[in-house]
């Protein structure tokens, strides 16, 4: 049943074409084309809260690269419910990076992501209660594992062993993050970037694709931006910098995200490429000059120096 190329294919046969449009769109919620820039937007709207889900992001990647080339399960051999003409031509290349994967099958990485995330949401939103947050999360989550099926990209066993991996990390995660703190004077938002990088790390050394460079980059330029914010906002401080930095800031993270979707450059360049860009994100809602990012970076500026 788990690996069953029979399950898979009636589950598709089970998909009218209207709801495979929609499994297409909503499967973004475990990919890194919508995980990307919402975690960047989160995180300027409310860097405390987000800082930290930063680093369990970068850490699911690595651990994404670790367990895709840890398997060499192939994918169903069975086709999506809908194809390229049932969407708009400037959506054929969504639709086919969500139903024509080349990667291989074991874990699936949108329901590792997606779980992933999720579960930092329902961890730390200070929103209604704990219950009802674990019960919209397993819906969402369950929902972006029922559409890898249903697209036939995945088995049904490839959607749970991304699920248990995606539990056993934010286990480590969430365990390194509070427990660190407590025997170390480190702020729990840099014990979660140290557990994000740690995984790159291993990705990067017992992989090295190139994903792992990306995330082993990015955990780089995020620890280090986030160490020393504080010091830089402060220098910028009633300077010209403090209002050319932002935009500054923001060109950067766009333009280092185009040059990375590109796929150009060795491996030592993505590194210092992602370290770039994850740096510039950090660093933005610390060196805006006016409103809720401006007054988030001086509160926890005083409370880091002071």
């Amino acid at each position: 049943m788990w690996f069953d190329p029979a399950v898979v294919e009636a589950v598709r046969d089970a998909v009218p074409t209207w709801l495979g449009v929609v499994m297409v769109v909503l499967s973004y919620f475990g990919s890194i084309y919508l995980i990307a820039p919402s975690a960047i937007a989160g995180y300027w709207a409310n860097c405390d809260l987000v800082a930290p889900w930063l680093g369990g992001i970068i850490g699911c990647y690595g651990l994404m690269s670790i367990t895709k080339s840890s398997h060499t399960a192939s994918r169903p051999i069975v086709g999506p419910p809908v194809d390229g003409t049932d969407f708009p031509g400037w959506f054929v290349p969504w639709y086919e990076h969500a139903a024509h994967i080349p990667t291989t099958s074991f874990p699936s990485g949108h329901a590792m992501a997606a779980t992933v995330i999720v579960g930092m949401i329902v961890v730390d939103l200070p929103v209604s209660s704990l219950r009802r947050r674990a019960v919209a999360g397993v819906a969402v989550i369950g929902w972006v594992g029922f559409t890898r099926v249903g697209l036939a990209v995945h088995f049904p066993g490839d959607v749970a062993g991304g699920i248990a991996y995606a539990l056993v990390f934010l286990t480590v995660y969430y365990l390194g993050r509070r427990y660190v703190p407590r025997r170390t004077s480190v702020s729990e938002t840099t014990a979660a970037f140290a557990v994000g990088l740690l995984f790159a790390l291993v990705a990067v050394t017992y992989v090295g694709s190139r994903n792992s460079h990306i995330a082993f980059g990015a955990g780089i330029g995020a620890l280090l931006a986030w160490h020393y914010a504080p010091v830089i906002a402060d220098r910028m401080r009633d300077t010209i910098w403090e209002t050319v930095a932002p935009f500054v800031g923001v060109a950067v993270v766009v333009g280092t995200w185009f040059v990375t979707d590109l796929g150009i450059g060795n491996r030592a360049f993505v590194v210092a490429w992602s370290a770039l860009f994850l740096a510039a994100v950090v660093l933005v809602p610390w060196v805006a000059p006016t409103g809720a990012f401006w007054r988030t970076a001086k509160r926890r500026s005083r409370r880091l120096t002071g």
